[in-house]
């Protein structure tokens, strides 16, 4: 991206104020006295973008001066402002140019962008223009979004990358811009330039470093944040298909058998997934209880009705039979209510007895943290010696015998880590048994239910007229009817669930797969390649700059954080503020170097409002100066506003290629 021209236009009551600036390639350097409109240039251009989230957290207003927005001043004399614009014509690497428009006061919207797709001289027509949004949902994501326009534009395929509520979005444009254009405010305090942090971006100076440099690391991070996304999702919906079997087999108070609680890499597993019944002390699957249950269909089937008269001796047995049958089941129901209280009780005291271990373990490490930092290291007490009469002292009321002592700290720790360890699978089998228990209650409630159920219709069966057919006969024809058809439905829900594990574990695999074959540093090769050059970079700046807090040899790029580092270290801890300075000039110059040496998708552009923060030697910035105006062999762009001493700063420009845009006054100016 190159700029060409910025038009700021001001209609106010004493008629139109304005200023035009023109942008060749190479080295431009804007001139101005302190308060004269200097750093509203640099400004001008970032609101044009929609870059104002690099300048202010506030959402409702520009951070533009008084003299655009509401007040200007000309000599003595105040003038209200009435409208006002900013209008900024830029280059693509394709040589195309284009004009943005946007509204800074006036009863315009500051949120809409006109963009025409033509240089600033031939705007004043009617030539094709689009409006776009900005500072709204989807403005980097959507066609009318001012910032998917302009991605698009400068040929940027912007990354996904995460937020920390999880979310996904496009790597926005203001988290990238900090790096090649550096406020007056903020931009000089830290090496890593400050970005929005309102978009909430996991590692945004990471995202945005590998973006810039095209970092293979950045593909490699995203493609393993997506498998790790996959594989959360896939985790959930194997666990989502888990539940519903578990629910089919509780609905017919069975439990499931041979379904792993995880994904697994193979399937189907040497077991096959089934549904058990407990049946005496054996288990039955689901589909031998269907065989069963065909088999007494169709006796029952083959056989007539009987009648009343003809059955009445054996329906009084077995109506005593099941009323007896029923009480049994009432006393095991009653004892199976007693051991699960007991149980769950049992549970919860292996429950505190966790916690209490939990809490000694973190009693003792506390403890062992204060002796280690010195408390009550020159205790007498602690040695065993009364403080006071000086005597031996016991902290025991009885003696250890010979050869014992007192466990140490570590040793503690060590024990009641293995106690714990060991509670928990305790617990753990305490919780099974519980779950266990309620599966029986719950099977011998169902079949209460049914006994309860036969026992009232042996009853009616009973005085009932002698010539019918038996009530009992034809519930247990429909009774077993309806287990048929519920175990059928369940058996076919099952199957289905069951196939569907199929797919399930065989993108697992996939997933796995694809993850172990990713390096094991998301950095490769030829990034580590690209890092040095940028290293060698920033080295040699540091040396031409004078930097002098430490040997610039030893200060490398982090192949890990991307900041400058010195033994291991983070640089701005270990520097001074003027070599901070040097290091950002260094640092994000640096990119703009690298960009001529290899692919990377750097704009090509830098802006640095007043670089010289008056922290560095006049000798410093005439050096920078100097290596600024390397870019026009390139056909790159450098771009300092700065109100550095006019006499000075000429000699410094002296014989360097570049240009020099004094403002004479204030940047406003009667039209």
């Amino acid at each position: 991206m190159r700029l060409r021209r910025l038009q700021l236009r001001v209609q106010t009551t004493d008629g139109p104020y304005g200023s035009t600036l023109d942008f060749p390639d190479g080295l431009v350097v804007i001139w101005a006295d302190n308060s004269m409109g200097k750093s509203t240039c640099f400004k001008s251009i970032l609101v044009a973008l929609g870059m104002e989230a690099a300048l202010t957290h506030s959402r409702t207003e520009l951070p533009l001066p008084p003299a655009v927005t509401n007040v200007l001043e000309s000599g003595e004399q105040r003038h209200k402002v009435l409208e006002s614009e900013v209008a900024l014509e830029i280059q693509n690497l394709a040589g195309k140019q284009i004009t943005i428009r946007r509204a800074v006061a006036g009863v315009r919207s500051t949120d809409l962008i006109t963009v025409h797709e033509a240089a600033l001289t031939d705007a004043t027509g009617v030539p094709p223009y689009r409006d776009f949004f900005v500072n709204r949902q989807g403005s980097a994501s959507r066609d009318a979004g001012f910032h998917f326009y302009l991605a698009k534009f400068l040929g940027w395929d912007l990354p996904i990358v995460q937020t920390y509520d999880g979310n996904e979005y496009p790597l926005y444009l203001q988290c990238i811009f900090p790096y090649f254009a550096v406020e007056q405010t903020r931009g000089w305090s830290t090496i890593q330039p400050p970005v929005p942090t309102q978009f909430r971006i996991r590692d945004v100076h990471k995202r945005s470093v590998e973006f810039l440099l095209n970092l293979e690391a950045q593909k490699i991070a995203m493609r393993r944040q997506e498998l790790l996304f996959n594989k959360t999702s896939l985790d959930s919906e194997w666990n989502s298909h888990v539940r519903r079997a578990l629910e089919l087999a509780e609905n017919i108070g069975g439990e499931v058998q041979g379904l792993p609680n995880r994904p697994v890499t193979s399937w189907p597993p040497y077991v096959p997934p089934s549904i058990v019944f407990p049946e005496g002390d054996d288990l039955i699957s689901l589909s031998q209880r269907i065989e069963k249950s065909k088999s007494e269909y169709q006796l029952l089937v083959k056989e007539e009705l009987p009648r009343v008269q003809e059955i009445i001796e054996s329906a009084a047995a077995e109506l005593t039979d099941a009323e007896e049958y029923v009480k049994e089941k009432e006393a095991l129901l009653s004892r199976l209510l007693s051991a699960r209280e007991q149980e769950n009780r049992e549970a919860a005291n292996i429950k505190s007895r966790v916690e209490t271990i939990e809490e000694d373990i973190q009693r003792n490490k506390d403890a062992k943290t204060l002796k280690q930092l010195g408390s009550r290291k020159d205790s007498t007490v602690e040695s065993g010696t009364c403080p006071v009469c000086h005597q031996s002292i016991k902290d025991s009321l009885i003696p250890l015998a010979s050869g014992q002592a007192v466990m140490s700290l570590d040793e503690n720790i060590d024990f009641l880590t293995e106690q714990r360890k060991s509670f928990r699978m305790v617990f753990v089998n305490a919780v099974k048994i519980v779950q266990t228990r309620d599966r029986q209650i719950h099977s011998v409630r169902d079949e209460l239910v049914k006994l309860r159920e036969r026992v009232r219709v042996l009853r009616q069966t009973l005085v009932t007229d002698g010539r019918l057919p038996s009530l009992a006969a034809i519930q247990s024809r429909m009774e077993l009817e309806t287990r048929l058809r519920s175990d059928h439905t369940v058996e076919e829900k099952f199957n289905l669930i069951v196939e569907s594990f199929d797919q399930l574990s065989k993108k697992w695999a996939q997933y796995l797969d694809e993850e172990s074959q990713l390096p094991r540093d998301d950095v490769t090769q030829r990034d580590k390649e690209k890092i040095a050059l940028w290293t060698n970079s920033v080295q040699a700046q540091l040396r031409q700059y004078a930097f002098r807090s430490l040997p610039s040899d030893q200060i490398i790029i982090s192949p890990d954080t991307y900041r400058p580092e010195h033994e291991g270290f983070d640089l701005q801890t270990s520097i001074s503020a003027s070599d901070l300075i040097r290091t950002i000039w260094s640092y994000l110059h640096g990119m703009l170097e690298l960009a001529r040496q290899t692919k990377t998708n750097h704009p090509g552009l830098i802006m640095f409002d007043e670089p010289r923060q008056q922290s560095t030697r006049e000798v410093s910035f005439g050096e920078l100066l100097k290596r600024s105006s390397e870019a026009i062999k390139y056909k790159q762009q450098v771009i300092f506003f700065t109100s550095e001493n006019r006499e000075t700063l000429t000699s410094q420009l002296a014989n360097l290629p570049h240009t020099l845009i004094p403002i004479e006054g204030r940047l406003l100016k009667k039209l």
